[in-house]
């Protein structure tokens, strides 16, 4: 299907033409001023006899070839495209909701540079790879919220992840179970299609049963995949912005370790893997799963055009400089439109 359309990819460039507005009123007011100057000194009728060489002509053209060089550069950076091409894209592969960890305990700093950011590189990485597949975003800790949903648009997904912050959930805790949940209500209707959930955690599970509810995943055919961030040595958990840790109501520091064992049996109830930091594990059961197509999706592509803008401003500039201000005396001398009369003797 092919169809042509025009459009400015940076249309924003495009508020700078207001500016000719200013450079018209700036030329006029000037050239009105040269005119009063000159008129101190002469007749309007007298000047070309005082001033030969002088044409306001010649000036307005200038003028103008300047101010088509700064239209043309402007609508240059607009980046003007056209004929687009439409075109139909059979994409495969599997339906997988990444369920990130925000609670405050994802602030240690046990693995560098700390949970939290270390688990949204290598997911990053992860959905890299995801090429063809539909992916859905959801970020947990006291509640479970859906940030981006099924979607083929990995870009976004990751433009989403990597604004995933500790102070997006005011209700703190870690509630798997509940991430599970949306989890399983994210996913498509299709019936064909592999799902994956993936949970990535430091375990430390306080709000609900989160093994049941990978049971409850299993059973509907969605595999559940969890990766442990940190370590199972206890560490202090910085407070967010300033200095200090974390303290529990009494006062004391709140130490928070890496809970294998807890992650370890939602992986085993879900049907899926378990995998401390690392995430090649999880990719390669996710490369396992079998793929189906999904529905046709339309791509379009923009041919550029700024390089013809650029020509002719480039054209009005060299214009511009070869165009003197003054009258050429070596023109007027050929004469060439003048008609010389010659006087019959009688």
């Amino acid at each position: 299907m092919n169809d042509t359309h025009f459009r400015f990819a940076s249309p924003q460039y495009l508020y700078a033409l207001f500016a000719v507005v200013l450079f018209v009123l700036v030329y006029v007011y000037g050239q009105w001023r040269s005119k009063k100057k000159l008129a101190l000194f002469a007749d309007t009728h007298l000047l070309a006899t005082i001033v030969p060489d002088y044409s306001p002509f010649r000036n307005a053209v200038k003028f103008s070839l300047l101010v088509l060089a700064y239209i043309f550069l402007v609508l240059a950076l607009a980046r003007p495209q056209y004929g687009i091409k439409l075109q139909e894209l059979q994409s495969s592969g599997i339906e997988v909701v990444v369920a990130l960890d925000v609670s405050n305990s994802m602030r240690a700093t046990d693995i560098a540079p700390n949970r939290l950011e270390r688990a949204k590189l290598s997911t990053q990485r992860l959905l890299d790879q995801q090429k063809g597949d539909k992916v859905s975003l959801i970020i947990f800790a006291g509640d479970a919220f859906v940030q981006v949903p099924m979607t083929s648009d990995i870009s976004s997904v990751k433009m989403f992840l990597n604004a995933a912050n500790t102070s997006l959930i005011a209700r703190q805790g870690t509630a798997i179970g509940a991430a599970i949940r949306k989890g399983m209500s994210s996913f498509t209707a299709s019936e064909e299609s592999s799902k994956a959930i993936i949970v990535i955690s430091d375990g430390e599970n306080h709000e609900d049963d989160a093994v049941a509810a990978a049971e409850m995943a299993h059973a509907k055919g969605i595999v559940v995949h969890t990766i442990g961030m940190g370590t199972t040595q206890g560490v202090l958990i910085p407070l967010q912005g300033k200095q200090g840790y974390l303290t529990d109501k009494s006062g004391k520091p709140v130490t928070t370790r890496l809970n294998e064992e807890m992650l370890q049996e939602i992986a085993k109830a879900g049907g899926g893997v378990y995998s401390n930091t690392e995430f090649a594990p999880v990719v390669q059961a996710l490369q396992e799963m079998q793929t189906i197509d999904f529905e046709t999706q339309q791509f379009s592509e923009y041919d550029e055009r700024y390089y013809v803008f650029l020509l002719f401003a480039a054209l009005c500039l060299i214009l511009e400089f070869v165009i003197l201000e003054r009258k050429n005396r070596f023109l007027q001398r050929l004469q060439i439109f003048t008609i010389k009369h010659k006087t019959i003797k009688s």
